[in-house]
């Protein structure tokens, strides 16, 4: 250990006070130096555990990395039944929603049709009403009158 005191200072302390007093302080110095040096070490230690306890609880362990990593695993296995689901119900909706529009439009044509056939219906019935009434206005004219007359010999 190095000296607590120079060994000028010693000497005007030994030259002061005495060999002995000087003996017997220079080994108190000496011993409240090294206490004094025992304590600051003994501090640093305790400072450096307190820090490194500081630290590992700010800091993440590998063990809390492979348990979030787990768990984002779990999320993701989740994630991946959610969307295979959801994948699912979305095909199963479009081939209703197909099954009921191919319906609709068998009904639309089925519709179309009717409506065809009443149209051609009212076509023929027009026609003929248009038949007879050009047939009563030609009766009904005394030219045509006459003529008919004159050849059924009435």
């Amino acid at each position: 250990m190095a000296s607590v005191i120079s060994l000028e200072l010693y000497q005007q302390i030994e030259s002061a006070l005495g060999k002995e007093f000087a003996t017997e302080a220079v080994k108190s110095f000496e011993a409240t130096a090294a206490a004094m040096e025992r304590r600051a070490d003994e501090l640093a230690v305790q400072k450096k555990l307190e820090l490194k306890d500081e630290l590992t609880k700010e800091l993440a362990t590998k063990a809390d990395i492979l348990v979030m990593r787990s768990d984002m695993l779990v999320l993701r296995s989740e994630m991946l039944a959610i969307q295979g689901k959801l994948e699912g119900e979305i095909k199963t909706a479009n081939a209703k929603f197909e099954g009921e529009f191919k319906v609709v439009r068998e009904e639309i044509k089925a519709t179309e049709a009717r409506l065809l056939v009443e149209i051609r219906t009212l076509n023929v019935k027009f026609n003929f009403v248009i038949a007879l009434m050009i047939l009563a206005l030609t009766v009904m004219n005394p030219v045509v009158a006459e003529l008919l007359k004159r050849w059924l010999k009435i």
